[in-house]
């Protein structure tokens, strides 16, 4: 019985739900044997044993003996007690979500329905009057509201062709622009998410992605095309299909996001403000997208979008601190260090990712003596963290002109070359950094300005390479 379905359901279980599934088979109007003991007796004995790991008790005979208590064994009486009991919790289960996902329009909706089969037009109209004001209000509206929404035209209908029979169009046509609401919200969503992916890593071939762009044009629902989302979807759309969108576009989509902030649903805006963020951090070498990609981040820090379950993952908590000090934000960089110090999520401890990005903060206020004592004495198992560690320390060496940095710059472009868990396409980017250090570093290259004009052309030539914002700087 170990292993039987009903225990690995209610495995899952927490306290509260445990609770409350007793009081559900307690109940005589959601179980239809609520006065047999048996069920209870069950459930009750399963989650004491799950609860305080007692399994051995969860054995065929221990159960039996609890559950009929005194009786003889019969052959297949427990097992028919696990199948009804089971039948009763996946009901509890129904039950359940249904209260947590159900909204006040979708409950008036099952009125609406029970009342037009009981032929109560005057109750089924006034519940639809009270739809239609939460129709009216389209704000926070995402996939679930959408069909709601057609499914309160789809019941106006039912309702109409009934009652009004043969005097309108009997809600056909409001029925059919629901239709369409819920099918743009879908496909458009899925089109961003596809063409972001296909930004990332090529999976569209130009048919497929010639295809997918003219299938967004239909249906051509005006309504929907001029709402705050669907402004939104039609500029994001045309950003991920341009090779170069321009600045203007991009900042049409910022106004539009923020703007929009308050009626978009939260999943949504998530969403999108995630393109924009992938957005930026593609274009960081431009300084209006760093500032746009600083405020971004910081919206979500401060809004608590980016943690879960009070952590944050050590990628974003990266780009937040990088490019916080980038914008020069050096009191809130140093206060979001110190508030998410324990936070940080990822394969490693997390005050290695702190002393990592503590070192980065020490370097970028100047503080270099204490940038490489942190970053010299911490351990990195994680790869990421490996690679930026030894090119912050190169970028440390060659502020404090140390004589050891062709030394550091030669063992970094051997790690990097040989390192076999770094992608090809980072790879690339860090050998070119330690190449290009080499060219930097060399004591000609101080006192010949066409040497450097030359090296600022090849940045400019081809910028996938490591560190390009601070290499030009210097």
């Amino acid at each position: 019985m170990i292993k039987s379905t009903l225990v690995e359901i209610l495995r899952t279980f927490n306290e509260d739900e445990q609770r409350r599934l007793i009081d559900f088979f307690r109940s005589p109007w959601c179980t239809p044997n609520w006065q047999s003991p048996e069920p209870l007796r069950l459930v009750a004995h399963i989650f004491d044993s799950l609860n305080h790991r007692r399994i051995t008790d969860l054995d065929r005979a221990i159960l039996y003996g609890h559950v009929f208590p005194g009786m003889p064994p019969v052959f297949n009486k427990l097992e028919k007690l696990f199948s009804t009991t089971l039948k009763s919790v996946r009901q509890f289960i129904h039950y359940e979500m249904f209260t947590r996902q159900c909204q006040p329009a979708q409950a008036y909706l099952l009125q609406a329905e029970f009342f037009r089969e009981k032929g109560d037009s005057d109750e089924c109209e006034r519940i639809f009057e009270k739809l239609g004001t939460w129709q009216q209000k389209k704000n926070k509206w995402s996939h679930r509201e959408f069909n709601l929404n057609w499914l309160i035209e789809h019941g106006r209908y039912d309702y109409k062709s009934e009652v009004y029979n043969k005097k309108d169009d009997q809600n056909l046509f409001r029925t059919l622009e629901a239709l369409e609401e819920l099918y743009l919200s879908e496909r458009l969503f899925y089109t961003c998410m596809l063409l972001n992916i296909n930004r990332f890593a090529p999976v569209l071939s130009h048919e497929d992605l010639a295809s997918l762009i003219s299938e967004t044009e239909y249906p051509r629902n005006s309504k929907f095309f001029h709402s705050p989302m669907g402004i939104l979807y039609r500029l994001a759309i045309r950003i991920l299909t341009r090779n170069e969108p321009s600045e203007e576009e991009f900042e049409s989509f910022y106004f539009y996001l923020n703007k929009h902030q308050n009626i978009l649903p939260d999943d949504l805006y998530s969403h999108f403000e995630s393109f924009a963020i992938n957005h930026c951090v593609r274009h960081t070498s431009t300084p209006r997208f760093q500032a746009i990609l600083f405020g971004l981040l910081k919206n979500r820090v401060e809004e608590g979008r980016n943690f879960v379950e009070g952590k944050i993952s050590a990628s974003e908590f990266q780009n937040v601190v990088k490019v916080g000090l980038l914008q020069g934000e050096y009191d809130w960089v140093w206060q979001f260090l110190q508030a998410n110090r324990h936070n940080i999520a990822g394969n490693q401890h997390s005050e290695a990712y702190f002393l990592f990005h503590l070192a980065t903060y020490w370097f970028y206020t100047g503080e270099l003596d204490k940038a490489l004592e942190v970053l010299l004495t911490t351990d990195y198992e994680e790869m990421q963290y490996k690679i930026s560690a030894k090119i912050l320390e190169i970028k440390i060496l060659y502020e404090v002109d140390s004589d050891i940095l062709p030394a550091r710059v030669d063992a970094a472009k051997i790690f990097f070359y040989r390192e076999k868990q770094i992608s090809e396409d980072k790879k690339y980017r860090c050998c070119r950094f330690a190449d290009f250090m080499r060219r930097l570093i060399r004591p000609q290259t101080a006192v010949n300005p066409e040497r450097i004009q030359k090296l600022l052309q090849e940045l400019d030539d081809d910028p996938l390479i490591a560190e390009l914002y601070w290499l030009r700087e210097n």
